[in-house]
């Protein structure tokens, strides 16, 4: 695991929040930090410090094996998700390592530590350990992945290329599901991070190896500005976002608001539907949010996947 490299451990780590979306207010982090605040006189601890830039942005606290939990281990504190400046945990570190000096300093850039953070929820979540409950059996990958779809994505999106729109940049691909489009992206050489909210179809395709444990989030796309920096992609993908209904309208228009937060002046968008209709509502959905572009007609015999495409930039912050 990712963490155990940048740590240089070789115990057991664990973060403090159960998932990515508590790493935003890190409730369980503030609460578990006091706790060790007012014992840490009369009980001297093993602990790294985290640092980004010479700043603490992190607590690895170290945890011997007891009769109750037989292993070694260490517990991980980190604001490195939160999306403002946490003075509160800034003041609960800063009062833990004056009363208990660490026994190391280790430094680690944002996006490193951010990419192992992610993995190891998606590690979380392929071992059934954010759904205990789970019934899910693994596909046969022939079963749920068509090479057919993904052959003429890629020729989607080689024409395109070859008629000068980019994809190079950071890139952000919205509603993955189990990681469909996410192969072509792979295979043209793209790493985006990919997000879809429905976590079963993100747990299949991590499974498979077809998603990056490290640049894959279970997220919903209404939220996208509460997690993500602000105009922080080169482009932003989707590919057949629907169902896009007049009922459920509204839904997406947030959606296209939110990645255009994210995404800087002039980002190339991207983004494929099955219908006209849904492309329609689509369109306004973006004009309202600040993209500008054209819809392309990529219907084919099938009538199934990517039969209507949106280009665009982002014309204005």
């Amino acid at each position: 695991m990712f963490l155990k490299e940048l740590f240089d451990v070789d115990e057991e780590i664990y973060l403090v929040e159960p998932n990515y979306y508590s790493q935003r207010t890190i409730e369980s982090t503030i609460k578990y930090l006091e706790n060790i605040r007012d014992i840490i006189e009369t009980n001297k601890l093993r602990i790294i410090r985290i640092t980004t830039g010479g700043k603490t942005v992190g607590l690895a606290i170290f945890n011997p094996a007891t009769p109750e939990v037989p292993i070694d281990f260490w517990s991980i504190f980190t604001s490195a998700i939160t999306s403002f400046q946490n003075a509160e945990f800034e003041s609960l570190a800063d009062s833990i390592i004056a009363s208990n000096e660490p026994e190391r300093v280790i430094e680690v850039t944002h996006s490193n530590l951010h990419e192992a953070l992610i993995e190891y929820y998606s590690v979380l979540l392929v071992n059934r350990e954010t759904c205990t409950d789970c019934t899910m059996q693994l596909e046969p990958y022939n079963s749920v992945y068509a090479e057919d779809r993904i052959d003429r994505l890629l020729e989607l999106l080689e024409r395109l290329g070859s008629e000068g729109l980019s994809f190079e940049g950071n890139m952000l691909e919205i509603c993955c599901g189990n990681g469909m489009s996410t192969i072509a992206l792979h295979r043209l050489g793209y790493d985006p991070l990919s997000i879809d909210y429905e976590k079963c179809e993100v747990c299949q395709g991590l499974e498979h190896g077809v998603l990056n444990p490290r640049r894959t989030l279970v997220m919903d796309a209404t939220k996208l500005s509460r997690f993500l920096e602000p105009e922080r992609f080169d482009c932003i993908v989707g590919f057949m976002l629907g169902t896009i209904y007049e009922f459920n309208k509204d839904i997406w228009s947030r959606m296209m608001v939110e990645s255009a937060k994210v995404a800087r002046e002039g980002a190339t968008i991207l983004f494929t539907v099955r219908s006209k209709p849904e492309m329609d509502l689509l369109e306004k959905a973006l004009q309202y949010a600040g993209i500008e572009g054209r819809a392309i007609d990529n219907n084919d015999s099938s009538g199934m996947y990517d039969q209507w495409v949106f280009v665009g930039t982002k014309i204005r912050k």
